[in-house]
């Protein structure tokens, strides 16, 4: 574990200040507990070396994966906001996608196979939905 890690979780200890999920996905995933999947505002994982989120994610605000290596996102992954997968390797999107803002697919290889009414098909077919546009 690192020591940006070891700092949040010894002000949990000793405040119970919550170590915030990024810190705890990124630095020490074997952590995580479903409460911590339920992210309550926004969450910038831009750059990040990810390829894949936990199952069981809820984001209330945004989630920002844009320039990460991300490969696939969890059955049932929603997001309040928009969904950001801009210049990602993502090639399919899972079942039960909840959006509730803009979904931007921007330079991924989604982009360059498939139209805006096919991807929200495609969405709609495995039992999500995107409530605002999806760029292409």
């Amino acid at each position: 574990m690192t020591n940006i890690y070891n700092l949040f979780k010894f002000l949990e200890d000793k405040e119970g200040t919550k170590t915030p999920f990024k810190v705890k996905f990124i630095h020490a995933p074997d952590t995580l507990t479903p409460d911590d999947l339920k992210v309550k505002g926004d969450l910038y994982l831009t750059n990040a070396e990810i390829t894949s989120l936990p199952s069981g994610l809820k984001v209330g605000g945004y989630l920002y994966l844009s320039s990460t290596p991300i490969t696939s996102l969890p059955d049932g992954l929603e997001v309040g906001g928009g969904l950001y997968l801009i210049y990602t390797p993502i090639t399919s999107l899972p079942s039960g996608l909840k959006v509730g803002g803009y979904l931007d697919l921007q330079n991924t290889p989604l982009s360059e196979k498939y139209t805006e009414r096919e991807i929200r098909k495609m969405i709609e077919d495995k039992g999500g939905e995107v409530k605002g546009g999806i760029f292409i």
